[in-house]
């Protein structure tokens, strides 16, 4: 067994700077699909078009420039997979809860991932211990657990994703599949940042977790709803076709790249954390493109999503790097 070596403080913010940046690129997506979907474009043919535009533009870069990363390590199968599980679910249940619920209450059910995930690992260091011959690969990067810091950013973090996204606004029109569907993207969403991680410490780079999870991604929505049935009459409208476009590259492609990234150097908890950047995103964007004023709240909010991201950044830099 040997020492991992520590990631410095640099590589730990630089880490965290990638996830709030891919946070901006879901939120500016956010915009572009709520145009998409004004214009007939079904929510779950969305979710299937974007993991499609994203490989067709990943593949024959890597095939051209990278071609040895276009094989998958011995071993990485099962992570691989479930990771395109994820992406492709994660996106369905998201749009889903978009259309029955008001777009903060769907934003804010997402957010609440990172909490789920930080319970989730703390239960596997109690049961397994960290860092030992027994410890989960799925664990942070800590012998001790997430601690009180990490668990004060997911509180801090998901208040103000809250707040900013006014989902307490929208909590009367609530109905249960909205419910069902936001709840199971924030357990997506976790499940998403543990498997591109576990991929990760199993030797895949990022963009050979990208391309396998997106061909695992289209392949499922593939026999889910074939490709035969697109509504391909819409992408006549230019507006639709770049922002179908815009969504896969801008909103899946280059975000997903950064997040899978970053949890290479900090842990998937850490890094969900951070993505809640993404509702103050959301809140800038329509303050600037669509003429809708920050409230005295969500401004709150907003400064509560940073201090969770700094809090996180602080339980980051402590983490003892773990025995291997």
């Amino acid at each position: 067994m040997r020492a991992e070596t520590r990631p410095d403080r640099g590589a730990v913010v630089g880490a965290l700077l990638r996830v709030v940046l891919a946070g901006a690129c879901w939120a500016m997506a956010a915009v572009l699909a709520k145009y998409a979907f004004e214009r007939g474009v079904p929510p779950v043919r969305l979710a299937e078009a974007r993991v499609a535009v994203a490989l067709v533009a990943l593949a024959p870069f890597l095939a051209w420039r990278r071609p040895g990363l276009l094989r998958p390590p011995p071993g990485t199968w099962p992570a691989l997979a479930g990771f395109g599980a994820c992406v492709a679910a994660v996106n369905l249940t998201y749009y889903l809860a978009i259309d029955h619920l008001p777009v903060g209450v769907a934003v804010a059910l997402q957010y609440t991932g990172p909490a789920i995930l930080l319970a989730t690992t703390t239960l596997l260091l109690r049961g397994t211990g960290a860092g030992g011959p027994g410890g989960s690969s799925l664990a942070p990067r800590s012998t001790g657990g997430p601690g009180r810091l990490a668990w004060a950013a997911a509180g801090l973090s998901l208040a103000g994703a809250v707040l900013v996204s006014r989902a307490l606004e929208g909590l009367g029109a609530l109905d249960l599949p909205g419910l069902a569907a936001g709840l199971a993207s924030a357990v997506l969403f976790a499940a998403y940042l543990l498997s591109a991680e576990l991929a990760g410490r199993r030797g895949a780079e990022p963009a050979t977790t990208l391309l396998w999870g997106f061909l695992v991604a289209v392949a499922i929505w593939s026999l889910a709803v074939p490709w035969w049935s697109w509504p391909l009459h819409r992408l006549a409208d230019p507006g639709v076709a770049g922002a179908v476009l815009g969504v896969g590259l801008l909103g899946t492609l280059l975000p997903f790249a950064l997040a899978v990234g970053a949890v290479r150097v900090i842990s998937a908890a850490t890094a969900g954390i951070a993505a809640t950047a993404e509702p103050v995103f959301a809140a800038a964007f329509a303050w600037l493109l669509l003429g809708q004023r920050l409230n005295p709240a969500q401004l709150a909010g907003a400064g509560l999503v940073v201090a969770g991201v700094v809090l996180a950044q602080l339980a980051a830099a402590r983490a003892r790097p773990e025995v291997a």
